[in-house]
C-alpha cells in the first residue's frame, strides 16, 4: 500500500486542517505512517504566525527535498499558513517541493489525486481528545498578531455544520496498539477567539447556542473551551458551567500583559484593574473554576517596572497554569515599527524571570488539590511500570497543562474515573484510585 507522512506544524487549529488532508490522502489509498523514510508522500502542513515558525519550516522542507533527491521519498507538498506569508519566498527557495497547495485548499489536495473531497478527519494524535474548530479568522487585530493577515476575518461555522462534525467525532475510534475500539471523552472548542463565534452568520454573540447543542451528544463526557479572549467574555455566561454537567469550568483566557498602557498599546481594551476583576468574578461564581492564560514579555514600551507589576499581577491572581512567550517582532505588524523595543535578551531574560516565579507559584497552589477527590482520564499505562496509569485531571488541557499519574491495580484505558491527589512534583500529580479493594 502507497504510504503517507504528515508534519503538521503550529496550533490545535492547524492541526484540523492536517486532519482533514489525512482523510483526503487515506480516501486515495495512502496509508499514514510514522516514519518518513518510504514514503510516497510528505505533506507538510505549515504554520507562520511567527518568524520561529517560519525558521521551523525551513527546516522540515529541508528534510524532505532531501530524503526526496536521495530517493527516500516521492513526492513533496506543503500547504498552510504559509501559502498567505512570504509564499512566493518558499517557492523560489525550494523548487524540489512538487505541489504548493492554498491554505485550507483540501479540494486541491483532492483533485491532485483525483478523488473528490472528504468531510472526514483522520485523528493524527494519540489521545482521548478531539478538537472541534468552530470558527477561523480573526477581526481583533491586536498589535502584534499576523492571523487576521493569514488567517482572514472571522468565519463562524453554522451551529447545524459543527453539531454534525462533532457527532462523527464522536464515533471516531481512537487509535489504539491493542486492538481495542475506543472513543474520545473529550470535545475541545478552539478557534482564534471562541467568544466572538456566531457574530458574522447571526450578528451575535451565540457561544451558549453552540454549548447547548453540543451538550446533547452522546458520548462526550467533558466539554473543554479554549481562546477566551478577555475582552469578549460575558460574566453572564457563567451560569452556563453550573447548567450543562458536562462544561468544564476551565477558563483559557489569554492576557497577554497585566499593565494598562501596555494592554492598550496590543490594541486590547481590558486594563489591570479590569482583569483582576473578571477572573475574581469568575473565582466568585465558580468557585471550582479554574483559570490559565498566556503572558508576553519584552512587547514595546515594557519596562523593569512593568515587570515587578506583573509579578505583582501573577500573585494577587489565583491562576492555576500559564504559558509566556518572548516578544516576537513580526513584519506587517504595528508592534513592529513601535519604539522602545527590549532588547531579545532582555525579553527572554524576563521570560525566563516570570517562569521561574510561576513554576514555585503553580507548584504551591497545585497542593490545594492534595488529599481531594478529582475526576481524571486515563490516556495510557505507564510503560515498564505496573500498576501506574497517565491521565489528565479535568483541569488539565491536553500538552500544556500537565499530566496525572495514578496507582491503580487495573483501569480501563479511556475511562474517567474519580481519584485522591496523594502528591505534586511541578504541574505533575500523582494519585491513589479511590475504594479501590
Amino acid at each position: 500500500m502507497k504510504k503517507f507522512y504528515l508534519e503538521s506544524l503550529g496550533c490545535a487549529k492547524n492541526l484540523v486542517d492536517s486532519e482533514h488532508f489525512a482523510s483526503i490522502l487515506g480516501a486515495a489509498g495512502y496509508q499514514l505512517t510514522d516514519d518518513v523514510i518510504g514514503a510516497d508522500i510528505v505533506f507538510i502542513n505549515s504554520c507562520a504566525f511567527l518568524s520561529s515558525a517560519l525558521e521551523e519550516l525551513e527546516a522540515v522542507i529541508d528534510t524532505a527535498v532531501e530524503l526526496k533527491e536521495e530517493g527516500k521519498v516521492s513526492t513533496v507538498i506543503v500547504s498552510g499558513c504559509v501559502m498567505n506569508r512570504h509564499a512566493d519566498t518558499f517557492k523560489e527557495t525550494y523548487p524540489e517541493v512538487d505541489h504548493w497547495i492554498a491554505l485550507k485548499d483540501f479540494d486541491a489536495l483532492a483533485g491532485i489525486l483525483c478523488i473528490d473531497n472528504t468531510q472526514d478527519r483522520t485523528q493524527l494524535e494519540p489521545g482521548f481528545h478531539a478538537y472541534l474548530r468552530i470558527s477561523d479568522g480573526c477581526e481583533n487585530h491586536c498589535s502584534y498578531c499576523k492571523i487576521p493577515s493569514i488567517r482572514g476575518a472571522l468565519q463562524s461555522i453554522p451551529i447545524e455544520d459543527l453539531v454534525a462534525e462533532a457527532r462523527m467525532l464522536a464515533k471516531r475510534p481512537v487509535p489504539n496498539a491493542k486492538g481495542f475500539i475506543m472513543y474520545p471523552k473529550e470535545l475541545i472548542l478552539i478557534a482564534q477567539d471562541s467568544c466572538l463565534y456566531g457574530m458574522d452568520i447571526y450578528g451575535r454573540q451565540a457561544l451558549p447556542e453552540l454549548i447547548a447543542k453540543l451538550h446533547q451528544i452522546d458520548g462526550f463526557s467533558w466539554i473543554r473551551l479554549m481562546y477566551l479572549h478577555p475582552d469578549h467574555f460575558l460574566t453572564e455566561w457563567l451560569p452556563l458551567f453550573k447548567q450543562y454537567p458536562k462544561l468544564l469550568p476551565y477558563f483559557e483566557i489569554p492576557i497577554q500583559h497585566s499593565e494598562t498602557h501596555l494592554l492598550k498599546a496590543m490594541n486590547r481594551q481590558k486594563g489591570r484593574e479590569e482583569l483582576i476583576s473578571l477572573f475574581d468574578t469568575i473565582k466568585q461564581e465558580l468557585p471550582d473554576a479554574v483559570l490559565r492564560t498566556t503572558l508576553i514579555t519584552g512587547f514595546p514600551g515594557e519596562t523593569t517596572k512593568d515587570e515587578n507589576a506583573l509579578k505583582k499581577f501573577l500573585e494577587r491572581v489565583p491562576l492555576l497554569h500559564m504559558g509566556t512567550f518572548a516578544y516576537s517582532p513580526e513584519d506587517g505588524t504595528p508592534a513592529f515599527y513601535f519604539p522602545e523595543r527590549p532588547s531579545p535578551i532582555t525579553a527572554e531574560r524576563r521570560q525566563n524571570r516570570i517562569e521561574s516565579l510561576w513554576y514555585q507559584m503553580q507548584e504551591e497552589r497545585l497542593q490545594a488539590y492534595v488529599d481531594t477527590k478529582v475526576s481524571v482520564l486515563v490516556e495510557e499505562a505507564v510503560e515498564g511500570k505496573k500498576g501506574e496509569y497517565r491521565g489528565r485531571a479535568w483541569f488539565q488541557a491536553p500538552e500544556i497543562d500537565g499530566e496525572t499519574i495514578i496507582n491503580a491495580r487495573s483501569l480501563q484505558i479511556g475511562s474517567i474515573v474519580d481519584v485522591i491527589i496523594d502528591d505534586v512534583i511541578g504541574n505533575t500529580l500523582f494519585a491513589s484510585l479511590i475504594n479501590e479493594d
